[in-house]
């Protein structure tokens, strides 16, 4: 994790430069006021469904592989105390749920959190959030996709696919990008779905996991992109969606207990070669509704 490439996500200015040679002398003084810098920083991460911890370290590896570059945030350099999140080699840990991993995040027991960047923008966000914690490293280079997840034969995938697609190539897709995730505020209003009598039902989980995009407001209500995004494929379909309220860890077992239809799973890119982790046997998915290629790290804020 020793690239130095500065972006622009969100509101955060970033600028690119060779870092090799500025940081050469900053990293001894980092190491120095670190302590013990072979301690492991403790980065937690939603878990991946039927992932392990070796196989999500082995993923670290196959994207830094792909091409995968970390870049730290500018003030990292000048401030000593930040130095154990980027001088220690990461010891990971699965949550089932955001809210799990923000309360280990606050009570100390992990150090730092990785979320997809559009989730990590939207936490920073969340009043008095940018007080709490900082974002102290970005990663970019290999595209996480989201998809919908259908056990293998079951009849809806094929319909849900369809619908898909069309709504990619329509731009309907783009305008609830823009309407849920870029101009989203912090409390997204609930999606309204039509109804139509005498049609089938489907169950679709929702996890809230991952705001805006898998939203799930205080009261068990769910809005954000993804039920936009159903509320649309039902009215495409003339069906009715049940939503199902999970965290992230249950997607697998609500699948293959029956409690849900279909889940959304992330990807990865196809010309990358990497395995699917967040895929398990007996899956199928639709094509990619999403495509996120920014991961960030966000800790609590360290203040001198």
């Amino acid at each position: 994790r020793t690239k130095g490439i500065f972006l622009r996500i969100g509101g955060t200015l970033v600028a690119e430069y060779s870092i090799m040679k500025k940081i050469s002398l900053s990293i001894l003084l980092l190491l120095l006021v670190a302590g013990s810098a072979s301690a492991a920083v403790r980065e937690g991460h939603l878990a991946y469904s039927g992932m392990n911890e070796e196989e999500y370290f082995e993923f670290l590896s196959e994207a830094s592989n792909n091409g995968d570059d970390y870049v730290w945030n500018d003030y990292g350099i000048d401030r000593p105390e930040y130095a154990p999140y980027m001088t220690r080699v990461p010891e990971t840990q699965g949550f089932d749920s955001l809210a799990e991993m923000l309360m280990a995040l606050d009570a100390g027991k992990i150090d730092c959190m990785e979320l997809a960047g559009v989730v990590g923008e939207y936490i920073l966000r969340l009043k008095g959030n940018s007080e709490k914690y900082v974002a102290y490293m970005f990663s970019r280079g290999v595209t996480y996709y989201l998809s919908m997840g259908f056990k293998e034969g079951n009849k809806w995938f094929g319909p849900f696919n369809e619908a898909i697609k069309a709504m990619a190539k329509d731009k309907t897709l783009l305008f609830l990008k823009a309407q849920y995730i870029m101009d989203a505020d912090e409390n997204p209003e609930p999606v309204k779905f039509e109804k139509f009598p005498d049609a089938e039902t489907v169950k679709i989980a929702v996890t809230g996991d991952m705001p805006p995009l898998d939203y799930v407001a205080a009261d068990g209500t769910p809005a954000g992109f993804n039920t936009a995004m159903l509320a649309e494929i039902a009215r495409r379909l003339k069906i009715n969606i049940e939503l199902v309220n999970i965290n992230t860890g249950a997607r697998a077992s609500a699948l293959a207990s029956g409690r849900a239809d279909g889940v959304f799973l992330f990807r990865f890119e196809k010309t990358s070669g990497m395995k699917n982790y967040d895929v398990t046997a007996g899956l199928t998915l639709t094509e990619p509704y999403y495509a996120e290629n920014v991961l960030v790290y966000i800790g609590k804020k360290l203040h001198k």
